[in-house]
């Protein structure tokens, strides 16, 4: 399957699909953003920055951390279909660690 290019274009060509009931936080910010590994990596800091920014008994945002943890997975499984998988795998992690 082919895509447009786009964040969610991209997204819209994994499988398993998003669960049904998670659209609504599995939708990129960006969506119109190029597809990459740091489009996708700035997708789960900006899941995570809603957590920490959440009342602590907000449990919605449980929600947000699942979000976080797919879009550093589909960013993992982008670095794999780069020149340099272990660099941009690396590249992850430092980037999540910022």
């Amino acid at each position: 399957m082919t895509h447009d290019g786009s964040v969610r274009g991209w997204i819209e060509t994994r499988t398993p699909p998003v669960p049904e009931g998670c659209e609504t936080w599995m939708a990129p910010e960006s969506p119109h953003a190029e597809a990459s590994v740091t489009a996708l990596v700035l997708e789960a800091r900006q899941s995570l920055t809603r957590v920490q920014e959440a009342d602590e008994r907000n449990r919605l945002r449980a929600f947000d951390l699942l979000a976080a943890d797919g879009f550093v997975t589909w960013a993992c499984e982008s670095a794999l279909e780069q020149v340099d998988p272990v660099a941009s795998l690396t590249g992850i992690v430092d980037a999540l660690l910022e």
